[in-house]
């Protein structure tokens, strides 16, 4: 289960609710069965005052007297038998002039008087309850906490907008947080950081995109004069040679300018529906070997239709065979095409590190005299994240595996 920081906070203040609660009902009680035992000393010593009254005059009134003490008559019939029958005998004082009983029910003082076949209940008026002051500050304690617990909540409820905006940013969607700046917390301070980091972001990324595109621009301008120069040239052979010179030029300076969008993370798919043998051609194309038959042996055991971006992944096929190629032993390489899989295999030596090291940018074999800047598989597995596909790589009897598992079938 996903421990959120919500959830932290309600156990947190859930804990402290119910703490509290226990706390003042702990107190409360330790308070009421105080208050009783205090009254039922001050009834006991009053009980043994009204036999000393009763006994020195005659003319002493219990009545007046328990009323002068905050004491009343109950003479509800029915109350008076359940308090009498249900209520807690403290004390019994029997008497020449009557008894006197003390009896708690429900937390309040009563004093049964049985005179001459009859009986009396007296009620202490003074009820045993909470004090003020205590039910105040239970009260206050209480809504506190729960007023702490929603403000809480509210506060680290722009934390849930920003990380559904910093989700949008990663997608390429640059959304400001300035609506957070008028806030003097922590989160607004976060906000206003990240805000500041993003717009410094988009300048790097723009002002690299600027160079780039100037780059490739001032490249396409000298390819696009010496096109025209090419035209100049009588001998039919040069002037096909220097044509096609300057076409693979031309093409490997898309294949620049597409890579770098994988790379950035800046590249909507145009998804649709081909043949693995026409991504091959496509393939072939960008590779630009004139030797392709003879380095490159293709098996079809099945020419499936895969879902996929042309241009994008005959890019990563093309770099797939060319890192075969290049660092095969015999300079030679197998291309197997499969209903779910495609796969290109390689005679060579046994990686020295894990093939996930590979994976990452400027990563070569140590001591190879191969050239490259080590960004093939790096290359690769970008694609295949943007497509949603997965490279596997196995090692077996002087073979390297590169197998390519489609995720977006058409049977």
């Amino acid at each position: 289960m996903k421990v959120t920081i919500n959830l932290k906070i309600t156990i947190l203040f859930a804990a402290a609710f119910l703490f509290v609660c226990a706390l003042f009902v702990l107190l409360g009680k330790i308070q009421v069965d105080s208050y009783i035992a205090n009254e039922r000393a001050k009834q006991k010593e009053m009980v043994e005052k009204v036999v000393y009254n009763l006994e020195k005059s005659e003319s002493f009134s219990l009545y007046n007297y328990l009323t002068s003490k905050s004491y009343s008559l109950v003479d509800n019939d029915r109350i008076l038998k359940q308090i009498i029958t249900k209520g807690e005998k403290v004390f019994r004082v029997n008497s020449s002039y009557g008894a006197f009983s003390s009896i708690i029910y429900h937390n309040q003082v009563f004093l049964y008087v049985e005179q001459e076949q009859k009986t009396y209940l007296y009620q202490l008026d003074a009820s045993v309850k909470l004090e003020y002051l205590f039910l105040f500050s239970f009260i206050f304690i209480l809504v506190l906490i729960v007023f702490l617990y929603f403000s809480v909540l509210r506060s680290l409820r722009p934390l849930k907008v920003l990380k559904n905006k910093i989700k949008n940013i990663s997608a390429g969607k640059m959304e400001p947080l300035s609506e957070y700046f008028q806030v003097n917390d922590e989160i607004s301070e976060i906000s206003f950081e990240f805000d500041h980091a993003i717009n410094k972001i988009q300048e790097l990324v723009k002002s690299r995109q600027f160079f780039l595109r100037m780059i490739m621009h001032e490249l396409k301008t000298p390819i696009g004069k010496g096109r025209i120069v090419c035209e100049m040239i009588d001998n039919q052979k040069q002037k096909d040679r220097l044509v096609d010179i300057f076409e693979r030029l031309e093409l490997l300076i898309d294949e620049f300018g597409k890579i770098e969008k994988v790379l950035s993370k800046n590249c909507q798919l145009n998804l649709q529906t081909y043949h693995l043998s026409l991504i091959l051609e496509q393939a072939q194309d960008y590779l630009m070997r004139d030797d392709f038959y003879q380095k490159v042996k293709i098996t079809y055991k099945e020419d499936a239709m895969i879902v996929a971006d042309l241009e994008l992944f005959s890019l990563l096929i093309k770099n797939l065979i060319d890192n075969a190629i290049k660092y095969s032993d015999d300079k030679s390489c197998e291309v197997i095409c499969s209903s779910d899989y495609i796969m290109v295999r390689n005679k060579g030596s046994k990686f020295r590190k894990t093939f996930e090291y590979y994976l990452k940018p400027f990563a070569r074999e140590e001591n190879t005299q191969a050239e490259g800047m080590g960004l093939g598989l790096y290359i690769i597995n970008n694609i295949c994240n943007l497509h949603g596909f997965n490279i596997c790589y196995s090692y077996e009897d002087g073979y390297h595996s590169f197998k390519i598992l489609f995720s977006r079938i058409f049977n």
